[in-house]
């Protein structure tokens, strides 16, 4: 375990992999510096006989970080110069952990 748990930090390390954003519980507070990862995945979806794409986006953070995570948890991306970028996403389903239990992944929506 320790092995992967190595590795994930180095991806969550990784600027081309990660960004720093303000993790807020609920959405209050000042929030706390966070290391994430941005997935927005292409998902097709099925209704009425016909396929559709649905843009989703999906948040992962580390559990080191982010001990509790839950549905309207927010996070503020920040620009490379420190300052906050305007971006917020919000939760908007219960996250769930990764095999190992080491990753927080969570649905989210620009808020």
């Amino acid at each position: 375990m320790e092995f992967f748990a190595s590795a994930i930090d180095l991806i969550f390390a990784d600027d081309s992999m990660a960004r720093t954003a303000l993790y807020r519980r609920q959405g209050r507070g000042n929030g706390q510096p966070v290391r994430i990862i941005l997935r927005s995945p292409d998902a097709l979806q099925q209704f009425n006989g016909g396929r559709f794409r649905q843009d989703a986006m999906f948040i992962d953070v580390r559990v080191i970080e982010v001990p509790e995570l839950s549905k309207d948890d927010t996070f503020e991306l920040l620009a490379e110069d420190g300052t906050l970028s305007e971006q917020i996403y919000e939760l908007t389903g219960e996250p769930a952990l990764d095999r190992e239990q080491l990753i927080w992944q969570g649905e989210a929506a620009d808020s």
